[in-house]
Parts: structure tokens; sequence; C-alpha cells
């Protein structure tokens, strides 16, 4: 099992340049364990999201037949 104070060994070992990352990552999972959602989190998944459309398709949308009826 891991203790608070091996945590804090590997912490001291990493470079200067991480600690924001490495801060932001604990922030994180605190607020997951919590149950709250971050702005991070949503950002990123945001950022996963991949549309393969025409370029004018958010103008003429309604000119494309729906595959599904969800789309619809």
């Amino acid at each position: 099992m891991v203790t608070r104070e091996d945590v804090v060994v590997e912490v001291r070992k990493m470079p200067e340049k991480y600690l924001d990352e490495l801060y932001q990552i604990i922030k994180d999972f605190e607020a997951r364990a919590d149950g709250e959602e971050t702005d991070q989190n949503v950002m990123a998944a945001l950022r996963q999201i991949k549309i393969s459309a025409s370029s004018d398709f958010s103008t003429t949308a309604d000119l494309y037949q729906a595959p599904d009826k969800h789309a619809r």
C-alpha cells in the first residue's frame, strides 16, 4: 500500500516545470472523488468531439437526410 510519505517522496523528485500540471491533476482527482465535475474535465471531453460534415452544414442542415431518428 502506498503511504502519504511515498507520494511526498515522488513529488519531491518532480522537476519544478511539472509542478503546476501535477497540482492540477491532484485538484481534479480530489474534485472527482468528491463527486464534483471540473471545468477542465468538461473542456477535455468537448475537445474529443469530432464533427464530420460539409463546411456549409450549419446553414443547410435541413437539406440533409438524417440517417438516425435521434438526429432529427
